[in-house]
């Protein structure tokens, strides 16, 4: 059996699907899409659209993932130490791009519960690159911190007040260096 995740079509068909979700997230609550409107927008079919996702949610991961994967791919100097927080600022920099659609699929109370467990799966990721020996109630916590501040961010009015996405990817790096260092053992 051949391997579909390197078939083109498949990937086209991935594709397609992401961004007629990102399309219609810039003007529909999330509630509001449903799997015959994603089609119509994709311009594929429902069977083709069950081939690949079970849910609108698989789709919303799927596209967060690619995003993610294009935004790594697009950094220059990958193995340099600053490499994380460059990342971190073009991930701010994106959801500031498309906010008004970020919100709709991780702000408060939106239809895509996986989409935010995502999204938190990939700061783990990233926080345990920066601290390999923090431990995983650590790490949970942090990334679900950090993404409670970028929602709040997200929901934030423009305004002096509201920082730019490299004022608080600063903000950001600096309080997950305090919460991530080792801390002293506590004597009795």
């Amino acid at each position: 059996m051949s391997d579909t995740r390197t078939d083109v079509r498949v990937e086209r068909s991935r594709a397609q699907l992401a961004e007629a979700l990102r399309t219609l997230l810039r003007t529909q609550d999330p509630r509001d899409i449903s799997v015959s409107a994603l089609c119509a927008e994709a311009r594929v079919s429902r069977p083709t659209f069950y081939q690949h996702f079970a849910s609108l949610d698989e789709v919303a991961v799927a596209g967060i993932e690619e995003r993610f994967l294009r935004l790594s791919a697009e950094l220059p100097g990958c193995d340099s130490p600053d490499a994380s927080y460059r990342l971190l600022v073009a991930f701010l920099e994106d959801l500031d791009g498309e906010r008004s659609a970020w919100q709709r699929t991780i702000g408060s109370g939106t239809a895509f519960s996986a989409s935010r467990d995502a999204v938190e799966g990939w700061l783990v990721d990233r926080l345990a690159e920066r601290a390999p020996d923090a431990g995983a109630a650590v790490l949970r916590y942090a990334a679900a911190g950090f993404l409670g501040v970028v929602r709040a961010w997200l929901l934030q009015a423009d305004g002096t007040d509201r920082p730019t996405a490299t004022e608080l990817a600063a903000s950001l790096a600096d309080v997950s260096a305090r919460v991530l260092a080792p801390t002293p053992t506590l004597e009795p």
